[in-house]
C-alpha cells in the first residue's frame, strides 16, 4: 500500500482482468470515526444536504492543480466516500503531489471547500 493519507492506495492490476485503466484503486471514507474532523468540515459546507461530495472536491482540486490528470482517473462515489481508479504509476504520482497535500492540511482543504461551495 502507498502512503497518501487520508487516502488508501492499492495496486489492483486491472489489466489482468481486462481493465487496463484500473492500475491503482484510491479509496477514502470520511464517514468513518477516524475521519470525524473531515466529516465535520464537509458537513459544515453542505455535504450532509447532498450539496457536495468527496468526488466533487477531489475533482475540483485536481482540475486546479493538475487538470490533465482528470483524463487518467475514473471516479465512483457516494457522499463521504471516494472510490477512484488511476491508470498509471505516473498519474498516481501526480495525484499524490497535487491532491494529497491539500487533504493533509485542513486549513488548505477549507479554502478549497469555500471556493467550490461559492461557485
Amino acid at each position: 500500500m502507498i502512503n497518501c493519507f487520508p487516502f488508501e492506495v492499492h495496486f489492483v492490476n486491472g489489466a489482468a482482468r481486462g481493465s487496463p485503466e484500473q492500475m491503482y484503486q484510491v479509496i477514502a471514507d470520511f464517514s468513518s470515526p477516524a475521519f470525524s474532523s473531515y466529516k465535520a468540515l464537509f458537513d459544515k459546507y453542505g455535504a450532509a444536504e447532498g450539496l457536495l461530495s468527496l468526488v466533487d472536491l477531489t475533482a475540483f482540486i485536481i482540475e486546479e492543480r493538475a487538470p490533465t490528470l482528470l483524463d487518467h482517473l475514473d471516479f465512483d462515489e457516494e457522499g463521504y466516500q471516494l472510490d477512484m481508479h488511476v491508470d498509471s504509476d505516473a498519474a498516481l504520482q501526480v495525484f499524490r503531489s497535487a491532491a494529497c497535500p491539500v487533504f493533509q492540511n485542513l486549513d488548505e482543504l477549507t479554502k478549497y471547500l469555500i471556493r467550490i461551495v461559492g461557485r
